[in-house]
C-alpha cells in the first residue's frame, strides 16, 4: 500500500512516541527508520516485528568511557542508537576537524539498523564516513536484521565534486576489528583496502570513522570505485537514489499493509518498559 509522505511521518512518529521516544530521540529515530525505508525498504517491517525497537532512549545511560588520540569510546548501556549515535558522530566529527580523522566506537547499543542515517548526515556536512556494525546473530535483533536487512555490515559515504559515493559491503569489513579497538588507519591506502575486505570476526559494536580531508575525496572515490570490482559490495547509483527520493516525495512510501497497521493501530503502539523512556 502507498502511504503519503506526511501521513507516513505522522504515523511513524506516533508509534515511536508511544514506545517512549521524545524530542531529539524521536526526531533521530524517525530519521533512521526513514533512511532504512528509503534505501532498504524494510524500516516499517523492522518496527512491526521488533516490538522493543527504539524503546530504550534514556540518554543518561550513554557514557563516554574514554578517549585515546582521535578515538572516542561510548558505552550505551543497551540504549538505542537514536540517542547514542548523535553523540558518537559529534565526537568523530570534532576529532576529524582537529586532525583530519576521527573515530567513535559504540558498545552495548541497540537499533543498529539505522546506522546508515549517521553516515548520510556526515556526508551532507562534507565529511567522508566509514561505518561498521555487529549485532549478535543469535539475538532477536540480530536474526531479524539478517532476515529483512541482509548481510551488509559496512557502509561508506564520500562527498564528491559532482556526486556522492554510497557503498555497502556484504559482510563485515576488516577495518571493524581495528576500529573497535580504537586503531585508526595509518594511511588512505590501508583504509581503502580494509573497508572493502571482509572479515569473519563478530566483535560486537558499531564504529564511525569520519574524515575531514576534502582534497583527498576524489582520490578516495577513485580508489573505492576501482576496489569494489573485486569486493563483495554494492555501489549505489546516484541517479537511482535520486529517483527513489523523488518517488517517495511525490508518491509516498510503498509498505506492506499488515506491517503498517501493526505500527499505527492502537494494539501496535507498544508502551516502553519501565525506566527506558528518555528523560
Amino acid at each position: 500500500m502507498r502511504v503519503p509522505l506526511l501521513d507516513f511521518r505522522d504515523g511513524l512518529e506516533d508509534c515511536l512516541e508511544a514506545r517512549g521516544a521524545h524530542d531529539t530521540a524521536l526526531d533521530r529515530a524517525s530519521a533512521m527508520i526513514q533512511w532504512v525505508e528509503r534505501i532498504h525498504r524494510c524500516g516499517i517491517r523492522y518496527l512491526a516485528r521488533q516490538s522493543d525497537a527504539f524503546t530504550k532512549t534514556d540518554i543518561n545511560l550513554v557514557a563516554l568511557t574514554s578517549e585515546k588520540g582521535n578515538a572516542s569510546f561510548l558505552d550505551c548501556g543497551g540504549q538505542s542508537l537514536a540517542v547514542a549515535g548523535p553523540q558518537a558522530l559529534e565526537k568523530a566529527l570534532l576529532h576529524a576537524q582537529e586532525s583530519g580523522m576521527g573515530l567513535s566506537v559504540i558498545s552495548s547499543v541497540s537499533d543498529l539498523i539505522g546506522v546508515g542515517q549517521l553516515v548520510e548526515e556526515a556526508v551532507e556536512k562534507g565529511y567522508a564516513c566509514f561505518a561498521s556494525f555487529v549485532v549478535n546473530p543469535l539475538s532477536e535483533e540480530g536474526q531479524l536484521l539478517t532476515e529483512i536487512y541482509g548481510h551488509s555490515r559496512g557502509i561508506i559515504g564520500v562527498p564528491g565534486q559532482e556526486e556522492i559515493l554510497h557503498i555497502e559491503l556484504y559482510g563485515l569489513p576488516v577495518s571493524h576489528d581495528a576500529f573497535i579497538q580504537g586503531i585508526s588507519p595509518e594511511n588512505i591506502g590501508d583504509l581503502l583496502v580494509s573497508v572493502l575486505s571482509k572479515t569473519e570476526s563478530l566483535l560486537p559494536g558499531c564504529t564511525l570513522l569520519c574524515l575531514d580531508l576534502p582534497d583527498l575525496y576524489e582520490n578516495i572515490i577513485t580508489g573505492l570505485e576501482a576496489g569494489i570490482k573485486a569486493a563483495p559490495a554494492r555501489l549505489y547509483n546516484p541517479a537511482d537514489l535520486e529517483a527513489r527520493n523523488q518517488d517517495v516525495a511525490e508518491e509516498g512510501y510503498d509498505v506492506d499493509e499488515q506491517d503498517w497497521k501493526a505500527i499505527i493501530e492502537k494494539d501496535g503502539l507498544f508502551s516502553p518498559p519501565d525506566g527506558t523512556a528518555e528523560l
